[in-house]
């Protein structure tokens, strides 16, 4: 990867701003008590196994949190608001650095802005979960690491991206997608098992530890219904926020499409597209896409073909970079 520049630190900065002024409409968008439903509610109804499934299994987020807040000593609400800034500015500082690969500062810093500009449009579903914010800045990690070719700091990523959401299980497939595309090695074929188990070995081990609790696990006749707005009695948003998951997904889609089509692309961005597409499709029939935070790990995946439709990237280390770790 190349250094960071003088642009990149401005970058850097400016977002900053840009994490407190999503942290503010995260907050406040929140309706009567849904704004610390995360904090009061389902980080101790996780801690203590009573939430229920599936949320029970997704420990990360809600034990680093309670962490911080027993660490800092500050008020638990400041201190939730707190954690949930820094999360947002290391998701929004991950993707500029992960763009930095292929394309330049200001193109970078374009696309991350962008994905700023859109994260809103993921705060339909009520209430603040502590794991999304983590999430994408995991997932956005994760790629970055497998793009590069770093295996050892994506085995670290990787664990503790299922820890938080059981989707982080794509990283691995996105692993396996760029690096078995590439002349195998049985180095190669060990590592694909091996992160594949971990991703397995979580999702069983985290069910032994805590309990099998089953709940929907196919959710497409309930995502078929809310295609359709929402009847009188709802403001103008919260009529149609059943589609919000669409318009999220639209332009960065189709963005990514024409940026496939536009440039000779380097080989991991045209690997991630068909894994988003595949994430797409799971998510449709096995999540509720009302809850439009569940697309999170999309951007990362579309983004760097989406700013092909922009300006052409240029050929990443990542095509020919020795494996490390």
């Amino acid at each position: 990867m190349a250094g960071l520049t003088r642009q990149d630190r401005f970058a850097l900065v400016l977002y900053v701003s840009v994490a407190i002024a999503i942290g503010f409409a995260d907050y406040r968008v929140r309706p009567g008590m849904q704004q610390d439903y995360g904090l009061v509610t389902y980080i101790p109804g996780v801690l203590d196994g009573s939430f229920g499934a599936p949320a029970i299994y997704r420990v990360l987020a809600p034990y680093t949190i309670d962490l911080f807040i027993r660490f800092t000593g500050i008020a638990p609400l400041v201190a939730f608001v707190i954690s949930r800034l820094l999360f947002i500015y290391a998701a929004l500082a991950t993707t500029h650095v992960y763009l930095r690969q292929w394309y330049s500062p200001a193109a970078s810093a374009g696309g991350t802005l962008g994905v700023a500009a859109l994260l809103p449009l993921t705060f339909t579903d009520g209430w603040a979960h502590p794991d999304s914010f983590p999430e994408l800045f995991l997932f956005t990690l994760g790629c970055a690491f497998v793009a590069r070719k770093r295996d050892l700091a994506f085995l670290v990523v990787l664990v503790l991206a299922v820890l938080n959401r059981e989707t982080a299980a794509f990283l691995a497939l996105l692993w396996a997608s760029f690096r078995l595309s590439e002349k195998v090695s049985p180095t190669t074929l060990w590592r694909a098992a091996a992160f594949a188990l971990v991703c397995v070995a979580i999702y069983a081990g985290m069910r032994w530890l805590r309990g099998m609790r089953h709940y929907d696990y196919v959710m497409l006749r309930e995502n078929w219904a809310n295609l359709k707005p929402a009847g009188p009695g709802y403001d103008p948003y919260r009529r149609v926020f059943g589609l919000f998951w669409l318009i999220l997904l639209a332009a960065p889609v189709w963005l990514a499409g024409k940026g496939l089509m536009a440039s000779d692309m380097p080989l991991f961005i045209r690997r991630a597209v068909p894994v988003a597409g595949l994430f797409l499709v799971t998510c449709w029939t096995l999540s509720r896409v009302i809850e439009a935070r569940i697309f999170l790990p999309m951007f990362p995946l579309l983004l760097p073909a989406a700013l092909a439709a922009f300006t052409a990237p240029r050929s990443g280390v990542s095509d020919a970079a020795p494996v490390r770790g």
